[in-house]
């Protein structure tokens, strides 16, 4: 089979914004900074963000393609602050209220006059929010102990044509082209479904979804750009079920910077099968026991382990000030802490998104139209710098570069392309004993080798835990681990659930062996949000890390379910 980029024959390169759409734009952001209500402050900084693209999504289940669509996309982002002089409507969160930012679909049509009006009433709208805002925000920080950071950071502003000559990508980190068309997009989800459908398996369902367009923004300090934007991802899960009703899931996924970043689709389909094979195995496997000792996480699993665990500890970005609570809000720290110990001595940790490897965590500039830098956040264990946007914080007020976000979420830092490096390496073979090792000397036989973790973005059951009832996950539940023994044979187990994970567990790594090289992921800001981004959603990020042995963690059966759904021979 040929390469997926290849046999996709990669659509027609999508063309810039027309001049039609920037017309638009600079008109309206100059009538947008002229707004203003009586009594109250004219805007003190004005945003006008469209993202101008195609989108293919392609769904199928057990072989049958379900959906293919094509689409049009072109969605502005309006935001707007007004400030009394010494803090600004933004970083304040009323409980759903309006906040300053609005979003609204733009016409497809390169009509000036109506693109003008779809931006006006989303400039006025974002206008009389901020000014609400503001007021929210005034009453709810007068009893403060003490003054707010800035709510906004300088930075230089960046000019770049805005409707560039021709369709062929400029010398940015993403891609402009190789989409993939609509017949590759149709025939990898049925393709990957039909090689996983067999029976004992209750449902097999495959998405594709191809983004590929520019991002245009303008605003009110000079700024005028536009960069080419895009992702490719393939989503692929499963699910069977024990006698007793419980389900039993497994997934892959591939997440690029376009098609030609995809593997050959030969080697997607025989992943497809494998994990299908696996799945059928844990179904069948005994009812899983509580954990209680080492826990050894490789590949992709490892990936994860480090994106759930330390995005939030690199991210310098502050909470919101919320309202009713203002004093907590006003004293609370953000989860970064300057100076803390996150991980063993001798480890470093830096997020460098300016490479130019593929990997889809790399970019030119972030949503704020800041240019990168390399950023060492982690240096001998110990963190010591943050990952910002133009969100100050106490400890730091310029922007690295990370600040982005999804839709109308505030533009915070979110990591691009980490690295995490260890004092020291081992072989595969040799971590794995280290792992059994450890586990001897507390009295076990076998060590749990977790393989595979479920993503944020399909994690399908909220948890909320209340006082008393025991600590949460702080992880995700293993889609594959296994039992590992002396000989070398590794016993599947199915359906186990962490408990009290925290960012110790980083300190208590004990090993580090090879990595599997950079894992292309979509994700959220750290946080709640993450959970509902989706299978198709999210920003992408890349994460290059160690195989990982842990000393010590606690898992418990996930056990019950539905009653068990009877197939059609």
């Amino acid at each position: 089979a040929a390469d997926v980029a290849a046999d996709v024959a990669a659509a027609a390169v999508v063309a810039p914004p027309s001049r039609a759409l920037e017309s638009a734009l600079v008109a309206e952001l100059e009538r947008a900074e002229g707004l203003r209500l009586p009594d109250k402050p004219p805007p003190s900084l004005v945003i006008l963000d469209v993202l101008d693209g195609d989108v293919r999504t392609c769904f199928a289940e057990d072989g049958g393609l379900l959906q293919a669509q094509e689409e049009r996309y072109r969605n502005l982002r309006a935001e707007i602050r007004v400030s009394d002089g010494t803090l600004d409507s933004s970083n304040f969160s009323a409980f759903g209220e309006p906040d300053g930012v609005v979003s609204r679909r733009l016409p497809v049509a390169d009509d000036v006059l109506a693109l003008r009006r779809e931006v006006w009433l989303a400039a006025d709208a974002a206008y009389k929010h901020a000014v609400e805002q503001l007021s929210r925000k005034l009453a709810a920080v007068q009893e403060l102990p003490e003054p707010l950071p800035a709510d906004w950071a300088p930075a230089p502003a960046v000019h770049l044509p805005l409707s560039p000559a021709g369709s062929a990508p400029r010398d940015v980190f993403v891609h402009g082209g190789d989409a993939m068309s609509m017949a590759g997009c149709r025939d990898t989800v049925t393709a990957l479904t039909a090689a996983a459908a067999r029976p004992g398996l209750e449902q097999v369902q495959a998405v594709a979804r191809d983004w590929h367009g520019w991002r245009v923004v303008l605003n009110s300090e000079g700024t005028r750009a536009t960069t080419p934007t895009g992702n490719v991802v393939v989503r692929l899960e499963a699910t069977a079920r024990r006698g007793d009703g419980t389900p039993v899931q497994d997934a892959r996924w591939w997440v690029a910077r376009d098609a030609s970043g995809l593997p050959p689709r030969e080697a997607m389909v025989a992943a497809a099968a494998e994990m299908a094979e696996r799945l059928v195995a844990a179904a069948a496997a005994p009812a899983p026991s509580p954990w209680l000792g080492p826990v050894l996480f490789e590949g992709e699993a490892a990936a994860e382990f480090f994106s759930q665990l330390l995005s939030a500890e690199i991210v310098g970005t502050p909470p919101e000030l919320e309202d009713g609570d203002s004093f907590l809000a006003s004293t609370r720290a953000a989860v970064a802490r300057i100076g803390r110990r996150l991980l063993p001595e001798g480890w470093t940790v830096y997020d460098d998104p300016t490479t130019r490897t593929g990997a889809v965590g790399e970019y030119a500039y972030d949503h704020d139209m800041v240019a990168p830098r390399r950023v060492d956040v982690v240096v001998d264990g110990v963190l010591s710098d943050v990952l910002m946007s133009r969100v100050p914080s106490k400890a730091r007020s310029l922007s690295t570069g990370h600040g982005r976000s999804l839709g109308a979420d505030r533009r915070g830092a979110m990591p691009g392309f980490v690295r995490v490096v260890p004092a020291r390496r081992v072989t595969e073979r040799a971590l794995r004993a280290r792992a059994l090792r450890v586990a001897r000397e507390v009295g076990l036989d076998r060590v749990l080798v977790v393989q595979r973790l479920r993503p944020p973005a399909m994690t399908d059951r909220l948890d909320i835990t209340v006082s008393g009832e025991g600590p949460p996950a702080g992880l995700t539940d293993p889609y594959e681990a296994c039992l590992l023994d002396r000989s070398g044979a590794c016993a599947p187990v199915r359906n186990l659930r962490f408990v009290g994970v925290d960012r110790r567990a980083l300190r208590d790594i004990v090993a580090a062996g090879p990595g599997s090289g950079p894992v292309g992921m979509l994700d959220g800001a750290p946080g709640p949000q993450r959970y509902g981004i989706g299978a198709t959603g999210g920003v992408p990020v890349s994460w290059d890390v160690p195989s990982v042995l842990v000393a010590e963690m606690e898992l418990d059966p996930s056990t019950g379910g539905e009653p068990r759904v009877l197939l059609v021979p």
